[in-house]
């Protein structure tokens, strides 16, 4: 018994019915295909090319012309760009490059046209059946070779980190904290600091063809760290009138420490 002529609307709608009703025609095609259709006592014929706002079918080159010059430039709303929008957009869901649609097009004008294809004569169907990879850019080789890189890093100090800074080496150095003012003034100025010693990583990076197919990349590199806030700081706590007194201060106490050793009793003995 002959197998029936599949019909669209035993099928689910949306691509996934598309997809399925165009493999169960495909496979009706070829299994009858240069039999004698019991309809019309003739051969199996590949369908018209249908295209939105044309009432008759047109051929191959007709089609790509359409594509191209017509759908593509339709004003929007129109059939022919509505149906132009929609098959742009699957392709470019399936990753292909725009610079690929008309040949993806031409391919499914194409299949429309091959017997057996199991098309009914529109284009869009192929879109559910086409290969993506075959639009790939097969043009593109692995380049080898040595790259440079460069990155330079500035560090910005907040407020409150360069307060805590300045605050530690002005009470380590003078035993007191720091001034609202000085603070302010010590921010612009680690700031300013910072620009000119920043850190730089500087590293080049070598890739080769590698053993079973595998690139091979080597990289060498250095590094160099910006200046130091804590020296910084305390240089600048070292700049403030104040410093001298305190300084002076420290060095009579070492002395006279010095001078008593172990034994507090000789402090009378150095008065004497």
């Amino acid at each position: 018994m002959a197998t029936k002529k599949p019909v669209r609307s035993d099928f689910k709608t949306g691509a996934a019915g598309d997809k399925a009703y165009a493999k169960a025609l495909a496979a009706y095609n070829k299994a009858n295909a240069g039999k004698n259709n019991s309809s019309t006592g003739g051969t199996l014929d590949v369908p018209a090319i249908r295209l939105p706002g044309l009432k008759t079918g047109v051929d191959a080159k007709q089609a790509s012309d359409w594509f191209k010059f017509t759908a593509a430039k339709s004003p929007k709303g129109t059939p022919a760009r509505v149906y132009y929008d929609e098959v742009t957009a699957t392709m470019a869901r399936l990753g292909i490059a725009s610079k690929d649609w008309q040949s993806a097009w031409d391919d499914a004008v194409t299949w429309v046209q091959t017997p057996g294809s199991g098309s009914t004569g529109d284009p869009k169907m192929f879109m559910s059946l086409m290969n993506p990879t075959d639009y790939a850019d097969k043009t593109a080789t692995k380049k080898y070779g040595t790259t440079k890189s460069k990155q330079t890093t500035i560090t910005q100090y907040s407020p409150s980190s360069a307060a805590s800074d300045l605050n530690k080496a002005i009470e380590s150095e003078i035993g007191r904290t720091a001034y609202s003012s000085e603070t302010a003034a010590y921010l612009k100025a680690v700031n300013e600091r910072a620009k000119k010693e920043p850190s730089v990583y500087s590293g080049t990076t070598t890739t080769s063809p590698g053993k079973g197919g595998v690139d091979q990349s080597v990289t060498m590199a250095t590094s160099t760290t910006g200046f130091d806030p804590t020296l910084f700081a305390q240089n600048f706590a070292r700049s403030m009138p104040d410093y001298a007194e305190s300084f002076a201060a420290k060095n009579v106490l070492k002395i006279i420490e010095g001078l008593i050793g172990p034994d507090r009793t000789a402090i009378g003995k150095v008065v004497q």
